[in-house]
């Protein structure tokens, strides 16, 4: 019974927000400014002019955080100047805390690994390329995170936890529920051909004896990592983006952050850009009304980690 009254009130939740939160002229902006991108991006092959060589000649540690802030800024200062609400648009804290944020996200996902790191004399060629890949989904602990979670100590002390990772677990029983009926489909799906190729992302298979590991040991270590990235997307994104920027958007912070959510994937299949929008957009609702960042974290690590079990038995079934 109470699971079925929290899955009401939590659709009613949704509901609610955007009835309050929709204009047809912003949305209608923010969509026709993130189609133009999706467009670019895949239709024109953008992405393969314009932003993959950036990670090639390095320059996309400082590019890449001027387009995103670019980004971030076309959707929330049209967004509050149709609302005319310019008592925001005065406010300096909404020119220097999004920017700063996305600044710090924006490094963080553009850099590039130095050749050379990780690479000592008494390791092998194969903890190098161990370390190297853990390294890639572990360093929004370390880049992201850890800053924030400082910033948020000295400066936004009256947000509970760390930018929605808190001891408020509303609704927490309805995700789980949620990812209980996805099982079976991600079950069906891993049958699939496409699905086998790409999952799981790490071959623990080809790492075996890394660090003097057993296969399980790296598989732990990897797994672990990849978790955590996840968990580094959520705070930042429905985190600082949403329930960080609350203070001065209220619910304003939503719109903005959904598209430059979709913006981030870019490179990956157009269909996962676009559906960023509308994921990004609902997780954003829920952190903004409940604020925490549990939805989101349960969906992202509950998706991905069935992902991963049903990739890693099909492959030790081949092996």
């Amino acid at each position: 019974m109470k699971l079925a009254q929290d899955i009401k009130h939590l659709f009613h939740e949704i509901i609610d927000f955007v009835k309050e939160d929709f204009n047809p002229w912003a949305y209608g902006w923010a969509a026709l400014f993130v189609a133009t991108l999706v467009t670019v991006c895949y239709g024109f092959n953008g992405y393969d002019k314009f932003i993959l060589p950036l990670f090639y000649n390095n320059t996309s540690w400082y590019i890449m955080p001027c387009f995103y802030i670019l980004v971030w800024y076309m959707v929330a200062v049209p967004n509050l100047l149709i609302r005319r609400e310019y008592d925001k648009l005065r406010d300096w804290r909404f020119w220097v805390k999004p920017a700063a944020f996305i600044t710090l996200m924006s490094v963080a996902i553009s850099y590039r690994i130095p050749r050379d790191w990780f690479r000592f004399n008494e390791l092998t060629n194969t903890d190098t390329a161990f370390l190297r890949t853990c390294w890639v989904y572990f360093d929004g602990i370390v880049l992201v995170v850890l800053p924030l979670a400082i910033y948020k100590y000295l400066f936004d002390r009256k947000i509970k936890g760390v930018y929605g990772l808190c001891s408020n677990k509303q609704y927490l029983n309805v995700y789980l529920t949620a990812l209980l009926c996805l099982l079976p489909f991600v079950a069906a799906a891993s049958f699939l051909p496409d699905f086998q190729s790409y999952y799981p992302r790490f071959r623990p298979d080809y790492m075996e004896g890394a660090l003097g590991m057993p296969m399980w040991g790296v598989t732990a270590v990897f797994e672990t990592s990849y978790g955590l990235d996840f968990i580094t997307t959520e705070v930042f994104f429905r985190g600082a983006m949403v329930i960080g920027l609350a203070a001065i958007l209220g619910p304003r912070a939503v719109l903005p952050m959904a598209v430059f959510y979709c913006t981030v994937h870019f490179g990956k299949p157009c269909l996962e850009s676009i559906s960023a929008i509308f994921g990004g957009y609902t997780l954003g609702i829920l952190a903004n009304r409940t604020r925490h960042i549990w939805g989101g974290v349960c969906a992202h690590l509950g998706i991905a980690f069935m992902m991963e079990i049903m990739g890693l038995i099909h492959l030790f079934a081949r092996i």
